[in-house]
């Protein structure tokens, strides 16, 4: 059995496709908010003020290989829950017997995505505003793994917050031993 169109069909057809995805990209272009994969905002213009925390003081070790000439650290009074799906937080990095560099930090568990909001200034005990820092995509487990860990071992479980500020400090502390068997 062999099919043929005429050429006015065709035509008509590939009209009406092109009107149709005309149509879709009109309606996308003039919605008010853009949503990806399962829901979750393109963009963070909601995100809330950011408000620094205090000097890191309470700093959980986060457990990520062991050897590494890094280790890192979360300051547990940092972490707070934001609107959008996004956990704040101070993280720590630490070389064995030298210096120490300390971030005040966001994940967007919705987007897996993570951005810095300032960094600290160990010799003036305060913060510096980062400029020019946009969301950036946190990569699948590698070298620097530090926001995959973050994000799929303590802040984030299918794409939103899991629990409280209190509770991931929890997960922190307990570090790989927290994995079910």
């Amino acid at each position: 059995m062999i099919f043929s169109f005429s050429a006015r069909r065709r035509t008509a057809t590939l009209v009406c496709l092109l009107a149709g995805l005309s149509a879709i990209s009109m309606a996308r272009a003039e919605a008010s908010e853009d949503t990806g994969w399962f829901g979750a905002k393109a963009s963070n213009k909601a995100e809330s003020p950011v408000v620094f925390p205090g000097a890191p003081a309470d700093l959980l070790h986060v457990h990520i290989t062991a050897g590494g000439a890094l280790q890192f650290f979360v300051d547990a009074a940092s972490i707070s829950v934001q609107p959008g799906q996004t956990v704040r937080y101070t993280l720590v990095a630490k070389t064995e017997g030298g210096p120490s560099n300390g971030t005040y930090e966001g994940i967007n568990c919705a987007l897996r995505q993570w951005k810095i909001y300032a960094i600290w200034n160990d010799s003036s005990k305060q913060w510096t505003a980062a400029r020019g820092s946009d969301w950036q995509p946190i990569p699948e487990p590698g070298a620097t793994r530090i926001h995959s860990t973050l994000y799929d071992d303590d802040f984030c479980k299918d794409r939103v917050v899991n629990g409280t500020a209190a509770d991931m400090a929890q997960r922190i502390k307990q570090g790989l031993r927290a994995l079910p068997y």
